[in-house]
């Protein structure tokens, strides 16, 4: 056919010729049994695959992970597939679920495990949430994938299956489909059993603004109760302005106490007409508690330099400012409570004075 000769040329012509001229089947250019070709007895559409990257994702352009069910959309018989698998080219890397290329990155085993789910499948948990920044997510072993009650996945290797009549929205993120954050922080906090972890979790995923208390609410309504202590404990503290894991466990330690009522994470307007933000604040005592951490105030010399910056503003303002740290709080809570109860109580006899 001279219309296909030229660069193309050959095979490519003959078969381009017999996919565009003979069909045989529908008229959909995406079905297979459209582009039969009656001469060879040849499927074109797999050789416009292989010759058409324009077209069609060719061996260069295929997506890096493919289920069965879009191999064989694309035109690849399962004699083709098995074929690739057995040189190599392909490697499976879950039931039905296949490797198009030669290394195995973390994006793509979050696409295998959604391949391997089938459709409406969502990642949740830490899946869904380390590509977001939160520092207390590391990259998982194991995928959680959220599939509707009537998907027919199983959990296999390192993709868990939770089947959910539940089943979320899609989060609006780039990448793999993903569960919506308040669900994927909900999921990931029923797996944690240390309150402090489910602390840091809720309260990060809060001011990254990935959700929000109200949200977090709806999902410990409706969501399961086994296990959800840690997170109902951590959204009350969150809710009553704790900023940080170490902030709400100070400030559940300070009210059991029974100290004066105080803020947390108040504004505090200064006369130089600028503010700041005081971890804890007794404002009838013009008292102010700060919770320093080495990770946010002392790990480089611009953080101790804003960190002394707002203690002389406050001591200027008539403030007394104390500093507790992490550590005190979680490894001696009755010191530190203590503490607190006879700082404040020289500060009344102060104002009393």
């Amino acid at each position: 056919n001279p219309a296909f000769t030229g660069p193309w040329g050959g095979e490519l012509g003959i078969h381009r010729a017999a996919g565009r001229d003979f069909p045989q089947g529908g008229a959909s250019s995406t079905d297979p049994a459209a582009h039969w070709c009656r001469p060879c007895r040849r499927n074109s559409l797999a050789v416009m695959v292989r010759y058409f990257p324009q077209d069609f994702p060719g061996p260069d352009r295929l997506p890096r992970v493919l289920g069965r069910p879009q191999a064989l959309a694309l035109g690849f018989t399962r004699d083709a597939i098995e074929h690739r698998l057995r040189t190599g080219r392909w490697r499976l890397v879950l039931p039905h679920t296949y490797l198009t290329s030669n290394v195995l990155t973390w994006a793509d085993r979050q696409n295998a495990a959604l391949a391997y789910g089938g459709d409406g499948a969502l990642l949740s948990s830490a899946a869904a949430l380390t590509d977001t920044g939160l520092r207390t997510v590391p990259r998982p072993d194991e995928l959680l994938v959220l599939v509707p009650r009537t998907a027919t996945a199983t959990t296999r290797q390192w993709v868990r299956i939770r089947r959910t009549d539940r089943m979320p929205e899609p989060a609006v993120f780039l990448g793999p489909a993903r569960a919506d954050f308040a669900r994927a922080v909900a999921d990931l906090a029923l797996e944690r059993r240390r309150t402090d972890d489910v602390r840091a979790l809720v309260t990060q995923a809060i001011r990254a603004k990935l959700c929000t208390v109200e949200e977090l609410s709806v999902q410990l309504a409706e969501g399961p109760r086994r296990h959800s202590r840690n997170l109902r404990l951590a959204v009350e503290e969150v809710s009553d302005g704790a900023w940080s894991a170490p902030e709400a466990r100070a400030g559940r330690l300070l009210r059991a106490s029974g100290v004066p009522p105080f803020e947390q994470n108040a504004r505090i307007d200064l006369p130089d007409g600028g503010f700041v933000v005081a971890d804890f604040l007794w404002r009838a005592l013009r008292a102010v508690l700060e919770i320093d951490s080495v990770e946010h105030h002392f790990l480089t010399p611009a953080q101790r330099e804003a960190t002394d910056d707002k203690h002389l503003r406050l001591m200027a303002a008539d403030y007394a400012v104390a500093h507790r740290t992490p550590w005190a709080i979680s490894q001696q809570p009755t010191r530190f409570v203590r503490g607190v109860e006879s700082w404040l109580a020289a500060r009344a006899r102060q104002f009393a004075a």
